[in-house]
């Protein structure tokens, strides 16, 4: 339409948390319209709906989109023939979303999503015409409603074949602020910014029993996405889980040394019915590797923070699709015969509004 100039839908947060409970979630905002002439509109209409979607193609070069809806809602905001003048014009508006701890929460992989969107729906009277204007929602779990202390650590120790004892605390969550990403379709912009988005921090302490001192730490971090067709094709709406925890390896003993090479290997596997043991997607958060060095004769506590300055999804724990999220460190010692000692801890990273 040549009246409008332009046509937003305008919400006061960038996103939305499903209230726990039976508590419905009132989705407040307004559209925006500015008319460089006047109009003449017999009805507004305002829609929600929720989707998810699936990329079941066997090959990364095409697109075989499967969708299922979650939600759909109508909301008249006007139901009069109104002519509005030129300039700006606010249309208060509020949805309100019953049953949402049904719902799924947002999220964006590389090969599935979940996304909620609003849509204006303006007529104009006379020549008859319908103009569109969208707006995403981003609809959170709330973990903190579910006991999450986000100063809970992940503790590895033992020893090194009899010559040398570790412990090794790790932050267990990192918090980064909510400004609305849960990333995107087709997302190639992955530069980092210029302050950290998050850090983790680590207290290690190393007894030496037979001189075998540390010499450095080597970190990488790791976002993993990972798939399930068979899931998908059972979504009914509901989630399987009911937030971004994920579960600590044993505190009591080291884990079994894993590699990452094979996690971030460039080939995407094709799809199966099955979850595999590597994900389809990893996404190293550190490039370069950050590397710690550690005194030799480290035998008080040693305590670092790993920054991490790339954009990070938040965990996500859908039934067909998971985002988790690891930090690897490789503990190299003065002995060069000494294999190194890799630990795996998976951390959760989890948003807080801004």
């Amino acid at each position: 339409m040549k009246e409008i100039k332009s046509c937003d839908i305008v919400l006061p947060s960038p996103s939305l948390y499903i209230p726990s409970g039976t508590s419905s979630l009132i989705i407040k905002g307004e559209i925006k319209l500015v008319l460089s002439t006047p109009l003449k509109v017999t009805q507004v209409v305002l829609k929600l709906h929720g989707f998810s979607q699936f990329n079941n193609s066997q090959k990364s070069t095409t697109r075989n989109l499967t969708t299922k809806d979650l939600t759909k809602q109508k909301l008249t905001v006007v139901n009069v023939t109104k002519t509005y003048n030129p300039g700006e014009t606010i249309l208060p508006f509020s949805i309100t979303l019953k049953s949402p701890q049904n719902l799924l929460e947002s999220v964006e992989g590389k090969h599935a999503a979940v996304r909620y969107v609003l849509t204006a729906e303006l007529t104009k009277a006379n020549p008859h015409a319908i103009y569109k204007t969208s707006k995403n929602v981003i609809l959170r779990k709330n973990i903190f409603t579910n006991g999450v202390d986000i100063n809970d650590k992940v503790v590895y120790e033992g020893e090194r074949e009899g010559l040398l004892k570790y412990k090794v605390e790790v932050s267990k969550y990192m918090v980064i602020e909510d400004d609305g990403y849960v990333g995107e379709e087709n997302d190639d912009d992955d530069s980092p910014c210029e302050n950290p988005r998050g850090k983790v921090k680590v207290e290690a302490t190393f007894e030496s029993l037979d001189k075998a001192g540390v010499k450095e730490v080597k970190v990488d971090a790791f976002e993993y996405e990972m798939y399930n067709l068979a899931k998908f094709n059972s979504t009914t709406g509901v989630s399987s889980s009911s937030g971004s925890t994920t579960t600590a390896k044993s505190s009591t003993s080291a884990p079994k040394p894993k590699t990452p090479t094979t996690r971030a290997a460039p080939k995407i596997p094709a799809f199966s019915n099955v979850n595999i043991q590597n994900p389809h997607h990893t996404k190293p958060l550190l490039t370069p590797s950050l590397t710690i060095p550690v005194s030799s004769n480290a035998s008080e506590p040693v305590t670092f923070e790993i920054p991490i300055h790339k954009r990070m999804k938040p965990d996500s724990n859908i039934n067909f699709l998971e985002i988790k999220h690891e930090i690897i460190m490789t503990i190299r010692f003065d002995k060069f015969m000494l294999t190194p000692l890799k630990l795996e801890v998976p951390i959760s990273i989890i948003t807080i509004g801004s």
